[in-house]
């Protein structure tokens, strides 16, 4: 059955923006048509092990020279978690800002599905996830920019899963909290909750 893939980040579990509207998107984007699914993968509450080597980033024969190679285990769950996002017909994704970048946590994640040799680099036609849709939903109080594909926490997810593993990738920024300063850019919840089931309708 298709699925899609919510990921949530958020230290917060009981009152997150993101956590909302990543599971609003989701059931969004479920109930739409018969025989969706939802998996969902609370990186807070199960959080994945930070990269035990820097050869779990590249395939076996792509290793740096005397890398240390990953344990088994470790070898398991990347292989896991590339095959449910493969497997996943968009990932929606929640991606609160922490000190001006992302929970450490959903970086975890981001470096065990980018695999040079596997994943990416797109510039040598290694795309199995070309187009794959991603949303991420990146919740705050701190004014930032309005350009969210240069953002502290949306940009990474541009370069990364959009630039070098070909997905596509769309990013709203949501605040929580009212603007400090006349003038700051601000996105309320309600504005951005419109957009983001607008969006959800549009990966019909």
């Amino acid at each position: 059955m298709p699925y899609i893939l919510q990921l949530d980040s958020s230290a917060d579990v009981y009152s997150s923006v993101s956590r909302q509207l990543t599971s609003e998107f989701a059931q969004r984007w479920a109930a739409a048509a018969p025989g969706r699914e939802i998996r969902h993968r609370d990186l807070h509450a199960r959080p994945l092990p930070h990269l035990p080597t820097n050869t779990v980033h590249f395939t076996a024969e792509r290793r740096p020279e005397n890398g240390v190679a990953p344990a088994s285990e470790i070898a398991e769950l990347q292989r896991e978690l590339i095959e449910e996002l493969s497997g996943a017909a968009g990932v929606v994704i929640g991606a609160p800002m922490y000190n001006f970048s992302l929970p450490s946590t959903l970086k975890a994640w981001v470096d065990y599905v980018h695999v040079i040799g596997a994943t990416s680099p797109a510039n040598e036609g290694i795309t199995p996830l070309l187009g794959k849709p991603v949303t991420a939903v990146s919740a705050r109080a701190t004014p930032t920019g309005a350009d969210v594909e240069a953002d502290f926490v949306l940009g990474p997810l541009y370069a990364i899963l959009g630039g070098f593993m070909s997905m596509d990738v769309t990013g709203f920024v949501v605040h929580s909290e009212p603007p400090a300063s006349p003038g700051d850019f601000h996105r309320p919840v309600d504005d951005v909750r419109r957009e983001l089931l607008d969006h959800a309708d549009s990966w019909q």
